[in-house]
């Protein structure tokens, strides 16, 4: 591994993976552990689709193998980079600086279901919809459910603090945590939070630990919170003549004690893409949807629904369809689940941001957003989470090349300063990464930006776990290949934790 000296920083740069140290860590975790081969490929990229080739990646079996690699590469200064089911969109599990990457994909046991405590222990690489299945079978519900959820682990959705469809209702992964195992950077294991509904006890370092991308610690057990699981759901497909009208629904439901379990939008754009798609047929009068879903008792669930209905015909829907039976409402939400993958086929590049606004702005910002795009010659549409103000804005292009994904990426910036400047924030699910650095700085003040800091240099002096993320400006060379040169008024005030200007 090529040995990186670190600007001006007066942190030594980081070690070189020699024979020698690799061979104790063989002797650390046995052969079966490692992958040294061309395999190394596959752990290269993660839904960014930007790719950096680690030197080693590593399987480990136990927590304690986990404690021994950390420990060696701090007396060796090799970065570790976790890796989940490597599904997320803002570079969260590159290794940037190569080094090694730290699969955690045998870690996959549901080690517990307790439906009178009402909580899971599960290891980080379980993956959600997995975890699902298992707990509504005995009667019990754990909501999280990022579209990814068919393929993204647990583990990668407590460190990005993934939300989903049900945020509206019942928040995002963070709320559903109860107790941390964690490896921290030095190698020692540290049990964060407690089993229990309350804990008032020093520090609540667990929620330190939620969202911070893998950049504090290593999950490698959660205790996590269920409830019972509702009685029946009920799923609306709303049809809107345009999005200004779907949009006031939030507002007319404020104060009437609805609360669907999701709220999803697609614009006009986002629905052009997937008409064909939808299990019926749309008129051409509809330029809007919303995907909204009901639960709760059977009872309860027709008055809701009405309701719900009655909001959506004063706020100007075309039509309100029920989706009858399991099969139609998975067929509906899987449209929904698929946009980003369909925008990703239909366009030669595409830049998936999730900023958000408040809710009385989504207009307002959207509207803007495409006069932004129109005027750079490139296509910007937008679907997400009407009820929370998380807008998965898509900044697209027909043409290939690294010229064009300057223009696109100097488009990204703008619509952040767009979601900013209407009270909003950059990221909402997606997290940092090593895709959004060049633009913290318009968010976190820097006061704030060194109190951060100062977090992660005090568990993590050597900067050996996931460098290159949230405040760690990446790698030299790294920035052009993720594009992120292309805004140099931003990438000059950028710094990584030591000081280095980039």
């Amino acid at each position: 591994m090529k040995t990186e000296a670190r600007g001006n920083t007066t942190q030594p740069g980081y070690g070189t993976l020699t024979a020698a140290a690799l061979e104790e860590l063989r002797s650390l975790l046995g052969p079966q552990s490692l992958i040294e081969d061309s395999r190394r490929e596959a752990y290269a990229e993660d839904e960014l689709k930007r790719s950096f080739l680690p030197d080693l990646v590593v399987e480990p079996r136990a927590v304690e193998e986990i404690c021994s690699l950390m420990r060696w590469a701090n007396r060796h200064r090799i970065p570790v980079t976790p890796r989940g089911a490597g599904t997320g969109l803002s570079g969260g599990a590159l290794p940037v600086y190569g080094g090694v990457v730290l699969s955690l994909r045998r870690f996959d046991r549901i080690l517990d279901i307790d439906p009178v405590n009402q909580i899971a222990v599960v290891e980080p690489g379980v993956i959600n919809r997995d975890l699902q299945r298992a707990v509504e079978a005995r009667g019990l519900f754990y909501p999280p459910d990022p579209s990814s959820n068919d393929s993204s682990c647990i583990g990668g959705n407590i460190a990005e603090d993934a939300g989903g469809p049900r945020c509206y209702k019942y928040g995002t992964t963070r709320q559903w945590v109860l107790q941390l195992e964690v490896v921290l950077p030095d190698g020692q294991c540290a049990t964060l939070g407690v089993r229990t509904r309350k804990g008032v006890v020093g520090y609540d370092l667990k929620d330190l630990v939620i969202g911070s991308e893998g950049t504090l610690g290593i999950i490698t057990r959660a205790v996590l919170r269920l409830v019972s699981l509702p009685e029946a759901t009920r799923t609306l497909l709303a049809l809107f003549p345009d999005f200004r009208s779907a949009s006031s629904l939030v507002a007319r439901l404020a104060g009437t004690g609805l609360v669907p379990s999701a709220l999803e939008f697609m614009d006009e754009r986002s629905l052009d893409l997937v008409r064909a798609t939808l299990p019926l047929q749309l008129p051409d009068s509809c330029r809007a949807v919303l995907l909204l879903e009901v639960d709760g008792s059977e009872a309860a669930l027709d008055a809701q629904s009405e309701a719900l209905g009655a909001c959506c015909l004063a706020a100007g829907a075309l039509d309100i369809l029920v989706a009858q039976g399991g099969e139609k409402r998975e067929r509906l939400w899987e449209v929904r689940r698929s946009l980003s993958r369909v925008t990703r086929k239909a366009f030669a590049q595409k830049l998936s941001e999730d900023v958000v606004v408040p809710v009385d702005r989504i207009v307002d910002y959207l509207g803007r957003a495409r006069e932004l795009g129109d005027g750079a010659g490139l296509t910007v549409l937008g679907y997400g989470h009407l009820g929370d103000g998380n807008i998965h804005v898509n900044v697209l292009s027909a043409i290939e090349g690294a010229p064009e994904r300057r223009k696109m990426q100097v488009l990204v910036g703008r619509l952040f300063e767009l979601a900013l400047s209407m009270g909003g924030t950059i990221s909402g699910e997606h997290g940092v990464g090593c895709a959004k650095q060049p633009w913290i700085s318009l968010e976190i003040p820097p006061v704030l930006m060194e109190l951060q800091k100062n977090v992660k240099r005090l568990l993590d002096p050597n900067l050996v776990l996931n460098p290159g993320k949230m405040f760690d400006w990446p790698a030299p060379g790294a920035a052009e290949r993720l594009g992120l040169d292309l805004v140099p008024q931003l990438t000059a005030e950028a710094s990584n934790l030591s000081g280095r200007q980039s």
